[in-house]
């Protein structure tokens, strides 16, 4: 009978032991975490392990060849209790597969939408969203006098509608 089996990697080499277990027939399995961020002011989108240094791995329970997996590249070794590798139930890994894991660490509008400006220079003026200025700013477009002024604001000063 097959079971999944958690391991522990080396410090950022999860994409290497799992590369390293499927060409040798080994079935891996790491969830993502998809995360968007902003970066010297522009978005980026990264993802990384949900677990760092861990996967699952699944191998059968009498005959797996856990010799292998412990000598693959990027794997430091089977999680274990006492004399027993720890196994993983199966609905957990199911469970983990049919989620679509996400985060947004960015509250920020996306360009083009409509805000409004709540600080000491403009209070309850509306504004266009146009890009981050920065890890604490961002660049507005303002109607002012029927033209249309770029103005860095403090992000904390933005409320979207």
């Amino acid at each position: 009978m097959e079971s999944w089996y958690l391991v522990t990697c080396k410090p950022r080499q999860e994409e290497r032991a799992a590369t390293n277990l499927l060409n040798q027939g080994i079935g891996v399995f790491y969830p993502k975490l998809t995360t968007e961020k902003l970066v010297k002011g522009r978005r980026t989108v990264k993802q990384s392990a949900l677990f760092p240094n861990y996967l699952f791995v699944c191998l059968e329970s009498q005959n797996g060849n856990f010799s292998a997996v412990k000598n693959t590249r990027g794997i430091s070794g089977f999680v274990s209790y006492g004399a027993n590798y720890q196994i993983v139930p199966t609905a957990l890994i199911e469970q983990l597969k049919s989620e679509r894991l996400q985060t947004n660490d960015s509250t920020l509008p996306k360009a083009g939408d409509v805000v409004s400006v709540h600080n000491n220079s403009f209070n309850n003026i509306s504004a266009i969203y146009k890009e981050p200025d920065g890890d604490m700013r961002s660049i507005l477009l303002i109607n002012l006098l029927n033209k249309q002024v770029e103005m860095s604001v403090d992000n904390k000063d933005i409320n979207q509608h």
